[in-house]
């Protein structure tokens, strides 16, 4: 990776920890880019370079999180992440120690 990919990673996961911490405080549909701007500290300029609107962020955010999620997991997840897409939700049992650990590591 070199360094202009480095800043454009670095600024997305800034935006990602801007987006995340206003949706602690208030519903989606009322985050607005000028909001998610001054949390950051960069520029609307800066924000269009990289997503068209708020709900590409929110798209870019969504597998942020699930990202550093399974950064958890001490096992490979592919088959686990396919697993889970075809489950039906009603019959997944995930409080085991072998997803429970992780799942509390990453709350925490």
């Amino acid at each position: 990776m070199n360094k202009s990919e480095s800043k454009y990673f670095n600024t997305a996961r800034i935006m990602d920890e801007a987006l995340i911490a206003l949706l602690v405080k208030k519903d989606f549909e009322y985050i607005t880019v000028k909001e998610i701007c001054e949390k950051a500290g960069l520029n609307r300029s800066t924000f269009y370079l990289h997503y068209e609107s708020v709900a590409d962020l929110l798209n870019e955010t969504v597998e942020y999180i699930n990202a550093q999620f399974i950064s958890y997991f001490p096992f490979d997840t592919k088959q686990f992440e396919k697993d889970i897409s075809l489950s039906d939700p009603e019959g997944l049992n995930l409080i085991t120690p072998r997803f429970l650990g992780p799942y509390l590591s990453f709350i925490k």
